[in-house]
């Protein structure tokens, strides 16, 4: 007898998040980080998983671009591969500025560019807040 598993049958279920007003808006309200502990953020074009769902790349001498590790096909949560994101689900890749470069390998909707989150950068205290 066969049980009836979560997902689609593709590679992997897709995650559930709590946020339902925005699905691709990673849960858990705003995420503070320090500097000085993501050494490769001190690079510009480095994409860094900071956890929680959120990437961030430093753009300029004051600048970031902050990006949800969430895909906006179905909400699984992607790779860092290098210099571009990969969905494991489904195979849609991004761009290290969220623009899809590919798309899902099954039957799908176009899709979006990954979600951009709101960066405040605190240049005194050496601290980022992530949407």
């Amino acid at each position: 007898m066969a049980i009836e598993a979560c997902g689609d049958g593709q590679i992997g279920p897709p995650l559930i998040h709590t946020n339902a007003a925005d699905p691709l808006l990673p849960p858990g309200g705003p995420v503070q980080i320090r500097l000085s502990d993501f050494p490769a953020l001190a690079n510009t074009g480095t994409i860094v998983d900071i956890g929680k769902e959120r990437t961030i790349m430093r753009t300029g001498p004051a600048s970031f671009l902050a990006l949800s590790r969430l895909c906006s096909h179905q909400q699984c949560d992607i790779d860092i591969r290098g210099d571009h994101y990969e969905c494991p689900c489904h195979g849609s890749q991004f761009a290290a500025d969220g623009h899809v470069l590919r798309g899902p390998n099954i039957a799908s909707p176009p899709i979006g560019p990954l979600r951009s989150l709101a960066v405040t950068v605190d240049q005194t205290g050496g601290t980022l807040t992530v949407e």
